[in-house]
């Protein structure tokens, strides 16, 4: 997982990400730092949940007219490359806008803190990945397990397909040995995965992840492909 002095250059980041602030280089650039970041990931989920639902809780409200032509040809002028505003001066303009058209920015944050996880003891712990070669792609999965008390969820993104006839399945390793799961899943065509620990993880060392045979196996037929090691 990130250090804390790499993570909070990027905390204001996650915020301009989501609302479309940041221009091509600099959103690469960020999303390069999430997949490698876990607690900027988890930000970036939250405040991608919060600008979804925001909108709907928002009474909508017809703008004037002067305001959405000067808007839409500011949208126009932009797009055609003749407008770039600079990255501070871009977030500055971008906030000010929001907070004039009912709060919006500071709707995002308030959200962002009501999906924080309330719990004190609520962590989150980087997985280890397999190379590339182990998922026959060139982009590695992102994975982190999101852990409260002897409960714990599994959050991959940019998985890909497990194979044909096969499923990934999750093991619990206690004592050095995995005990399998009913845990079976699949990514989501964007390649997102979420997956609850089944019975917790008391006097557990691990969670790992191996791709089977549909229906699950008995023991791991393969190396771990997703390892989350819950020794300090």
């Amino acid at each position: 997982m990130s250090q804390p002095s790499e993570h909070l250059p990027r905390s204001d980041d996650a915020a301009a990400y989501v609302l479309g602030a940041l221009d091509e280089s600099e959103a690469a650039e960020f999303r390069a730092h999430a997949d490698e970041c876990a607690i900027c990931a988890v930000e970036l989920e939250r405040l991608r949940t919060t600008a979804a639902v925001l909108p709907l809780a928002l009474p909508r409200l017809e703008a004037p007219r002067r305001l959405r032509r000067r808007v839409l040809a500011g949208a126009r002028a932009e797009q055609a490359g003749r407008v770039r505003a600079p990255r501070r001066a871009l977030r500055h303009h971008t906030r000010f806008q929001l907070a004039g058209a009912g709060g919006l920015a500071a709707g995002l944050a308030i959200g962002a803190l009501v999906l924080a996880p309330s719990n004190p003891g609520t962590s989150v712990i980087r997985a280890s990945v397999a190379s590339a070669s182990a998922w026959h792609t060139a982009r590695r999965p992102v994975a982190w397990l999101k852990r409260s008390g002897d409960r714990a969820e599994l959050v991959v993104e940019h998985l890909p397909q497990a194979g044909a006839g096969k499923v990934y399945e999750l093991w619990i390793e206690r004592s050095g040995r995995p005990e399998p799961t009913d845990a079976l899943f699949e990514p989501t065509s964007s390649g997102r995965a979420d997956a609850n620990v089944p019975g917790g993880v008391a006097g557990a060392s691990a969670v790992l992840v191996t791709a089977e045979p549909r229906g699950g196996s008995k023991v791991p037929s393969m190396a771990p492909l997703i390892a989350a090691s819950l020794q300090d």
